[in-house]
């Protein structure tokens, strides 16, 4: 008998972090490798990848990662996981390529296997085969994995689009033709569940950027994701229909239109290409300038342009910027606080929430969800990339569709679905942490470091400065106090020097010679939090200092 083992890592229950897995007795594939992001109560953290603790458990049974297209939320985590796992990477052309510019960025040398869309491969007790479907980025694919008579559809981000940039559609026949074999279990996006019909073309977004184009009299500005090439290929159609240079900005806008172009995934003939130094030399209306910066992340070619501090390009009255992107959850405040700096310094800026057609999901909506189900006609079905209730929207679709509402499975990050010949049950549950990256460092903060970032954030830090007399323990010469985010300390001696008076006479108090300066810190940090409490309602960070004398 067959036996299937089904779980996500991430990208259940939450829009990033894309990680999945399909385990049999002896062997166990990844399907995808994705980074989240930090949210508002996340101070300091750049970004959270997934908790590989059950693989590292099993690495003995891992035969490959398998990965479905180039967006971070599903390659990002690569560098960060890969040194410990070191098994063969499979990807199509595309997606191979910014995976080894990412590892390049991190000294890893490997080389990822090149699959083509239609190909299928042998990998332990799995027949791979790569099926071919529209994204918001070229080179995407879904993944069906035979294992014996058992065959898992694995639907990662997908829309069915009849008019794409590239010419090249989903391959519908195909995904019919693993249909018709029986599908065990299809495997669905449903990021766009509650969204009625079908989502709009990428040909929507090209003519409203001609629009913008053709009124606007001086600089024009994009900006998007960096590996939305269909997006970048769109402006520069229309950039050359009106005789406007490009000009990139941004080393990640840079690196995926350099690959893109090598791979002839991207049409930019070389003359139109000019280097942002060079900007003065041309008037305002024929430059077009493609940014990397569309979440308003602190430090962006874009960020720079709204600050005013980029050294060659300065808004100017009659200048339009395009966000053809929508906030990241959790970025609006960061988007809204660079188009308002923007618009004040004269550009006229578009975006989604004043123009729709500026941006089209890369995501199917519920009518391309259903033609899915019908196309691959599964036993049961698993929602992944989405929140609950996309995933309970999706589970409404299903039933709507005649599926049996047992047969779809709901699940949350961790939950293992086990697969026989005659049935599918829940299985362990795995216990799952949240593992984050500050700078350099992986995993080493945590919840308690996060919780002193958040009190920090809310209430500031005090920092006391004890100075003691070894041979005594006694407290000798003037005990300091200083603030940092709590209280402004010109205007708050008063309250500084009766909280140094409390803290001495807790010290003070205790009659025995005192060694134990651990135990002296926490009396003192004590008395402070008690005063401080009392006297402002707020409770800072503490940080007591030992000075021996």
């Amino acid at each position: 008998m067959n036996i299937v083992k089904f779980c996500s890592l991430g990208g259940i229950g939450d829009v990033t972090k894309n990680i999945y897995l399909y385990e049999t007795e002896n062997d166990l594939v990844i399907v995808d490798c994705g980074v989240g992001f930090p949210d508002i109560n996340m101070p300091g953290v750049d970004l959270i990848i997934p908790d590989i603790s059950y693989i590292l458990e099993h690495k003995e049974k891992l035969r490959a990662i398998l990965i479905t297209h180039a967006h971070e939320d599903h390659i990002g985590a690569l560098p960060y996981i890969w040194p410990k796992l070191q098994v063969p990477i499979y990807a199509t052309k595309l997606v191979a390529a910014f995976i080894e510019n990412k590892f390049r960025d991190y000294s890893i040398g490997e080389k990822v296997r090149v699959v083509n869309n239609g190909d299928k491969i042998r990998i332990g007790d799995f027949d791979i085969e790569y099926i071919h479907v529209n994204h918001s980025v070229p080179d995407s694919s879904h993944i069906a994995l035979t294992v014996g008579n058992q065959i898992f559809y694995h639907g990662s981000d997908f829309k069915f689009d009849w008019t794409p940039i590239d010419g090249e559609f989903s391959d519908v026949s195909k995904i019919a033709q693993v249909g018709q074999r029986g599908i065990t279990c299809l495997l669905s996006d449903c990021l766009r569940s509650e969204r009625e019909g079908y989502t709009l073309s990428e040909r929507v977004v090209e003519d409203q950027l001609e629009r913008e184009m053709k009124y606007c009299r001086g600089k024009f500005i994009v900006t998007a994701h960096s590996s939305d090439i269909y997006r970048w290929q769109m402006v520069v159609n229309v950039a050359k229909k009106y005789n406007r240079q490009i000009i990139l900005m941004g080393r990640s806008v840079e690196q995926a239109i350099d690959i893109s172009r090598l791979l002839n995934y991207l049409d930019l003939p070389q003359g139109m290409l000019i280097d942002s130094r060079k900007a003065k030399n041309y008037p305002d209306s024929s430059l077009c300038i493609l940014a990397a910066g569309s979440q308003g992340q602190a430090g962006s070619a874009l960020s720079r342009i709204a600050n005013n501090d980029h050294p060659h390009i300065k808004i100017k009255e009659g200048d339009v910027v395009v966000f053809s992107a929508d906030p990241i959850p959790g970025n609006e405040n960061f988007v809204h606080s660079t188009i308002d700096s923007l618009t004040k310094l004269g550009a006229s800026v578009s975006y989604s929430e004043v123009n729709d057609e500026l941006h089209v999901s890369g995501h199917g909506a519920s009518g391309e969800l259903k033609m899915l189900m019908a196309l691959t006609k599964p036993k049961y079905l698993i929602p992944i990339g989405g929140t609950y209730r996309h995933m309970k929207k999706y589970s409404s679709l299903a039933q709507g569709m005649g599926f049996a509402k047992q047969n779809v499975f709901l699940l949350d990050t961790g939950q293992q679905v086990v697969f026989t010949d005659k049935n599918a049950q829940m299985g362990t549950k795995l216990e799952l942490k949240n593992v984050l990256i500050d700078g350099i460092g992986i995993g080493d903060v945590g919840s308690i470091v996060l919780r002193d970032r958040q009190q920090m954030a809310k209430d500031g830090m005090v920092v006391l400065i004890l100075p003691i007399e070894q041979s005594t323990g006694q407290i000798i010469g003037e005990i300091e106090l200083l603030s940092r985010g709590f209280v402004y300390m010109k205007q708050s001696d008063t309250l500084i020097k009766e909280a140094i008076k409390n803290v001495r006479k807790a010290i003070e108090g205790n009659e025995r010679r005192i060694t134990d300066w651990q135990f002296l810190r926490k009396k003192a940090e004590s008395t402070l939090e008690k005063f401080f409490y009392k006297k402002t309602a707020r409770r800072p960070t503490i940080l007591s200092v030992i000075v021996e004398v």
